[in-house]
């Protein structure tokens, strides 16, 4: 990736949300004809995507926000783990495209890990089909997929080698949930792929997203409603990803039917890592 300065964003607000103030950065053409929402994952902020946006340039206007647990967005109860809930990760995402000022029609929403993790919640909504032109997820499965995946997999001995194999990629996970051992694995989870190339982490984003794992990996997994996306999608697979196994996406097309799978040959970070290529099939050229 070349190092140039990251771009600045030419306007920044806070938009109320349900026990959140939502800290939103717009870049590129306020009158370009496609706009672009980006929602980062953990432990990252809007920062994360500052490479992509630049690659976008002027192609497209650039709406990125900082979620529940990173950056400057400011939650009325940090310590209470319900204000990291999947339900109102979704209120925030609603609330950012109702802020954007002027927009006219639907925006393409691109997503990585926690920030892919979420946005299959708000898609369930029936707005989506209005609101949302197109959808791109890197890295960040639906929990209510994965529940299913899981309990199929669980009935098919055969397929238990798999299960085993994501089980032990999600370490980190159940590691958020143990007290005391928890405030660790943050640290370990950044230092675990010295040869996966990732965005500084800020310790302040590394502790508070750990509430997002605790808020709704357990209570999900037992029970949530059925995913459904009617929303054209692609889902990128980075064939290296050190945290989520390729074969996740098996099954998606049964609730997805508008859907292209991508696989590339780079690890968790490939948005950051591969930014032009990222921008490039964003935006339909690649």
């Amino acid at each position: 990736m070349t190092q140039q300065e990251p771009p600045e964003p030419h306007a920044q607000w806070t938009v109320r949300s349900t026990g959140a103030d939502v800290a939103v950065f717009e870049y590129g053409r306020r009158d370009a004809e496609t706009t672009v929402v980006l929602v980062h994952g953990y432990p990252d902020d809007h920062r994360m995507y500052e490479p992509l946006i630049a690659a976008i340039g002027d192609r497209a206007r650039v709406v990125a926000y900082d979620t529940r647990g990173g950056g400057d967005t400011l939650l009325d109860t940090p310590d209470r783990t319900a204000s990291y809930a999947l339900e109102r990760l979704a209120e925030d995402f609603w609330a950012v495209v109702d802020s954007i000022p002027d927009r006219g029609g639907p925006v393409h929403v691109f997503a990585h890990d926690w920030g892919s993790v979420q946005m299959w919640d708000p898609l369930r909504d029936s707005r989506a089909r209005v609101d949302v032109a197109s959808y791109t997820s890197v890295s960040g499965p639906s929990i209510d997929h994965l529940r299913a995946v899981s309990r199929r997999r669980g009935l098919r001995p055969w397929q238990w080698p798999s299960l085993i194999g994501q089980l032990g990629r999600s370490w980190y996970i159940w590691g958020f949930h143990v007290p005391v051992l928890g405030k660790y694995v943050p640290t370990a989870f950044v230092k675990a792929g010295p040869n996966d190339p990732a965005p500084a982490a800020t310790p302040e984003n590394m502790a508070r997203g750990v509430e997002l794992y605790r808020a709704n990996i357990v209570r999900r997994m037992i029970a949530g409603p059925e995913p459904r996306c009617e929303v054209p999608t692609t889902i990128v697979v980075p064939r290296r990803d050190r945290f989520l196994s390729p074969d996740l996406v098996e099954g998606v097309e049964r609730w997805a039917p508008d859907l292209r799978i991508v696989r590339v040959d780079a690890k968790h970070w490939w948005p950051w890592t591969h930014p032009r290529d990222a921008a490039d099939l964003l935006l339909g050229r690649s």
